[in-house]
């Protein structure tokens, strides 16, 4: 006898992680300085993972961004991805490209050649106006079939001078779901009003929530559990949760180990606004005897972010490491030569892998994503890309009673 669909589908939301049939793939994608011994050799660079998902679209390409950038001086990484968007464009894939108003007044060339491709369309938000921020999400979306989301920009320095942690999923209902907030974002930048809900066939007709949970095979003996989310809360398509509590959970849940990658670390935001969300939940774990293990980018070192920095220092079971990415050697790159990864991972065995850095400004006015992940081999993958940066020669313990100078970054 023929079990209807819907029985079907009904029945496999409930069944086990490792007795559930995958919805997908996913696959941690990094970017490595040249000239650093950072690279993880399992793992692909997107500057390869990029063109060849463009290369594989057949009818469209929705990508948003926060900036575009390619070298004018010389032929780049970047050069090759926007090569691959191009000839899309000229056979028949519709382009879309979203990207962040304010900062397209510093870089408006390579998005503007985009716009002008046959096929291509380019909108600007104005995350300043409707939130107070900026479009800081970094994601691409093939066909409603696939897509990238992490923590590179548009750029070839995210490509090739900056080490960067993303993921490629070959998912529909992850592709899906993160197309949600390119229409959400693509009305809003049109003047339109988002859609009230998704559209999308495969969530609508499978009964999925939209932001999972969804069995995805990252590669390990099981299914891993991946969870989509996003940020700020006033602008979230209709079943996606704000990314931030789910951040808090997850630290607060921690029994042994929390190890945290970020550009830069700080509480007070520019208009002097407090913000501890997070950095209480960093401190209450280390009160109950997890260890924390911290890598911030020499950015970091900023008069006004040192103070709390060493004051998590100081704590018991807290370490801080600042990481010190050396110059390349064809000369000085502004705004390179840095770690710009966002991710967590609790215990080995639950992560979040995001495009926020850990301001108030970017989980409450600011477009960002996230993925919580659990089971399967992801927490474990991240955590050995974590050590790779911790025992590495760039990296340097915080001394609390040390002076610190930050790096030139804008010449």
């Amino acid at each position: 006898m023929r079990t209807p669909l819907a029985a079907t589908l009904l029945f496999a939301l409930f069944l086990p992680v490792g007795t559930a049939a995958a919805q997908g793939t996913m696959q941690l994608v990094e970017s490595v300085p040249v000239e650093t011994v950072l690279d993880q050799p399992d793992l692909p660079e997107a500057r390869d993972v990029w063109p060849e998902m463009i290369a594989s679209a057949r009818s469209t390409l929705d990508i948003e961004v926060f900036y575009v950038s390619a070298d004018p001086a010389r032929d780049d990484a970047l050069d090759v991805v926007l090569a691959a968007v191009s000839a899309a464009a000229a056979r028949g894939v519709r382009v879309r490209l979203l990207a962040d108003l304010g900062f397209h007044k510093t870089y408006p060339e390579w998005i503007d050649a985009i716009g002008g491709l046959p096929g291509a369309e380019v909108r600007l938000l104005d995350a300043r106006r409707l939130w107070g921020g900026v479009q800081h999400a970094k994601f691409f979306v093939v066909d409603d079939r696939a897509c990238f989301v992490g923590s590179q920009n548009w750029d070839y320095r995210a490509l090739e001078h900056i080490r960067e942690l993303g993921a490629r999923f070959e998912s529909v209902v992850v592709a899906e779901a993160v197309g949600t907030v390119f229409a959400h974002d693509w009305a809003l930048a049109g003047g339109g009003t988002p859609p009230a809900g998704t559209a999308t066939s495969s969530l609508a007709t499978t009964g999925m929530e939209t932001a999972g949970p969804w069995r995805l095979d990252a590669g390990g003996d099981a299914p891993s559990t991946v969870r989509f989310a996003a940020s700020p809360p006033q602008a979230l398509p209709p079943g996606v949760p704000h990314d931030e509590p789910l951040l808090v959970d997850l630290i607060d849940r921690a029994a042994r180990e929390v190890r945290l990658h970020l550009l830069s670390y700080g509480v007070t935001e520019r208009d002097g606004t407090y913000y501890a969300t997070l950095d209480a939940a960093l401190r209450r774990a280390a009160a109950r005897g997890v260890q924390v293990k911290i890598i911030l980018s020499n950015w970091a070192k900023r008069a006004a972010a040192l103070p709390h920095i060493k004051s998590l220092a100081v704590l018991d079971n807290v370490e801080v490491r600042f990481t010190n990415i050396p110059p390349w050697s064809g000369g000085a790159i502004p705004f390179a030569r840095v770690e710009h990864p966002k991710y967590l991972v609790k215990d080995d065995d639950e992560a979040w892998l995001g495009t926020a850095n850990w301001g108030r400004d970017y989980f409450h006015e600011s477009r960002n994503l996230s993925f919580f992940i659990a089971g399967g081999p992801v927490a474990g993958d991240m955590s050995r890309w974590f050590d790779t940066s911790w025992n590495s020669p760039y990296a340097e313990v915080v001394d609390p009673c040390a002076d610190y100078a930050p790096p030139p970054r804008g010449e």
